[in-house]
């Protein structure tokens, strides 16, 4: 279907309605994703309305395409909805800059914009880079402010961006979620905002409150860390920055989870590091209960080894605290508090000595301990018992250089992969080997009735090829099974055929050499069935032309006089059935079979399909 003009307005701008086949996206418009619940809401309104408002288009040069310049969801939705045209403002005579601009303008001031269009078409002018927020900000009539906080809505998941749409939740509600990452963001849609959630339902609370419910559930107390947290102070995910009127500790609550347990890795590790060096015959340990695993994964990963320890572990002696003059009342008071410092330490360094002996002897294990929040030392005294048992410690360790073995192995394999995707060796020559390898990955598709074929004779079991049965196979290839394989992974992949793609022709191509006969019997018979069709709908149109030509060339007729009406006929034996041709009759009574009508609507509806994707 051509464009019809309508009405012009001016010699640059044409009202008119065009065929949605001609009609193509642009590179430029300000909305890249479109959510496909709403597009189908807007759909079934299209389908009951119509177009309420014309998209804006612009010719594409040397064709007889169209490109748009904004109202792609409305194209979307009526490609959905099925239509086959679309009313549009044409602009012939639009640059590249221009059509950018009146694309992010039409957006801006229409009337029924949702706060989730405004969100991209803002951000999209900002992005680009003929505006900064100050300029934008004038030429819409809002603050910055307005601007910056209506694009952070573009970092909603799009379940919470439809709730503002449709307006279950309040653009303000909105912005407060859009402060939180999107694991944040999915919890809270799931557990308070989504349908069908009646306890801690959050949709009619307002912003301040869901903003603290958020910070109380979501986020964590930084005053649990002992790391330095200077730069948490002015760091846009520490709650006391996000909030009006923020509760709980002085330090705040931390919204980045990965920062914060990336700070707490780190600051734990060097800690952990440091008892290492200061007790060289500690080993690392961790509780079964309080522990950080993030730190036992890196130690691991550096190649130490961290045990296991129970709950009969002893804290090590720690240093008693100095005491402050300030901190009492009288001098008399703090005299006595120095001389039991004294004292306690005294005692500290005493213990802390028998104990370190008692590990030199083998009589006590040493720990620099893992915990969930701070590295501590402990010791767990050795049985005499067990002292003698050599053999038990003999396996152990060889366990250890087992393990060790494995992981050396494991990590071997993780960082070959990673230099073989960024090597180039394009020129170097395609070996044996690597034939042999491409057929590992092809027999992968090889049908369960060939495995006999392939060398798997005395194979019983139903389940896919294991690697070592691939390795056998590769290991004795020839010319006939290297073409059951390559066949196979053919077959496999014709699955992937339809109408007009690449693998449709190449599907036909590969039966016509293997099973000519088999072929042609399918095309005839699918050629005899659409030329009967043909046929029908040729007759139909040729019946539909000659009842219009009256119509079109004597329009003198509808003002003349009507003749009198013949007198009825006697009756006679002769037939007086109209002379009506057996196509005729057959094209005016012809109407399409249930499975003529299947076929008809599954074209339709896959050529909508087409049409959208």
């Amino acid at each position: 279907m051509e464009a019809t003009a309508i009405q012009t307005n001016t010699a640059n701008v044409q009202e008119a309605t065009i065929s949605l086949a001609l009609i193509q996206p642009s590179n430029y418009t300000p909305r890249k994703n479109f959510d496909e619940q709403s597009l189908t809401e807007l759909a079934d309104s299209i389908s009951r309305q119509g177009i309420l408002h014309a998209i804006g288009v612009r010719p594409i040069a040397g064709t007889d395409r169209y490109e748009i310049v904004y109202g792609e969801r409305r194209y979307r939705a009526s490609l959905i909805a099925g239509k086959e045209d679309i009313k549009a403002t044409v602009y012939t005579d639009l640059s590249d800059d221009e059509a950018e601009q009146k694309a992010i303008a039409e957006n801006l001031h229409r009337q029924d914009i949702t706060p989730m269009e405004e969100a991209e078409t803002l951000k999209a002018a900002i992005a680009s880079g003929r505006y900064d927020y100050a300029t934008l900000a004038t030429q819409i009539g809002k603050s910055e402010n307005y601007i910056r906080t209506r694009i952070k809505l573009t970092t909603l998941i799009p379940e919470i961006a439809r709730l503002i749409d449709t307006e279950e939740i309040t653009v303000a509600v909105a912005t407060e979620i859009s402060r939180y990452g999107k694991d944040v963001q999915t919890d809270v849609y799931n557990s308070h905002l989504k349908d069908g959630v009646v306890h801690n339902n959050w949709r009619t609370m307002n912003a301040s409150n869901v903003a603290r419910l958020i910070e109380r559930n979501y986020t964590t107390d930084l005053s649990r860390y002992k790391f330095d947290k200077s730069a948490c102070a002015s760091c846009p995910h520490n709650t006391r920055n996000l909030l009006l009127f923020c509760e709980g500790s002085c330090d705040g609550n931390c919204a980045n989870t990965a920062c914060l347990r990336e700070k707490q890795t780190t600051y734990l590790l060097d800690k952990a590091f440091y008892g290492s060096e200061l007790f060289p015959m500690a080993k690392f340990g961790q509780t079964e209960y309080d522990s950080n695993d993030m730190v036992v994964e890196r130690l691991v990963n550096f190649g130490y080894d961290v045990e296991k320890i129970g709950n009969n572990s002893i804290p090590f002696p720690m240093w008693p605290m100095q005491p402050e003059q300030d901190c009492f009342s009288s001098d008399v008071e703090y005299s006595i508090a120095v001389e039991e410092y004294e004292q306690n330490k005294e005692k500290c360094k005493n213990d802390r000595a028998t104990i370190e002996n008692m590990a030199r002897e083998g009589k006590a294990s040493l720990y620099v301990c893992i915990g969930r929040y701070d590295i501590t030392l402990c010791y767990i005294p050795t049985a005499e018992g067990n002292l003698g048992d050599v053999d038990s410690e003999i396996a152990n360790l060889e366990a250890k250089d087992k393990r060790n073995k494995e992981i050396a192995v494991e990590r071997t394999i993780e960082d070959t992969k990673k230099i073989i995707l960024e090597a180039d060796i394009t020129e170097t020559k395609f070996s044996q080997d690597e034939d042999k390898m491409i057929y590992f990955f092809l027999l992968s598709s090889l049908r369960k009735e060939h495995y006999e074929a392939v060398g798997l004779t005395d194979r019983k079991s139903q389940f896919a090829l294991s690697d070592s049965e691939k390795m056998t196979i590769i290991a004795n290839l020839n010319a006939k099974t290297k073409a059951i394989i390559c066949r196979d992974f053919l077959i496999d992949n014709f699955k992937g055929a339809y109408r007009d793609n690449a693998i449709a022709d190449l599907l036909l191509s590969f039966a016509k050499k293997h099973m000519p006969e088999e072929l042609a019997n399918i095309e005839t018979k699918y050629k005899d069935v659409y030329e009967k069709r043909h046929q029908r709908i040729e007759e139909r149109k040729a019946l539909l032309a000659k009842d219009a030509e009256p119509k079109a060339t004597k329009p003198e007729a509808m003002d003349a006089p009507q003749e009198e009406p013949m007198p009825e006929a006697e009756p006679t034996t002769e037939d007086t059935t109209p002379d009506t041709s057996e196509a005729e009759t057959e094209a005016i009574q012809y109407e399409p079979t249930e499975e003529e009508a299947e076929a008809i609507l599954t074209e339709e509806e896959r050529y909508c399909e087409e049409a959208v994707a």
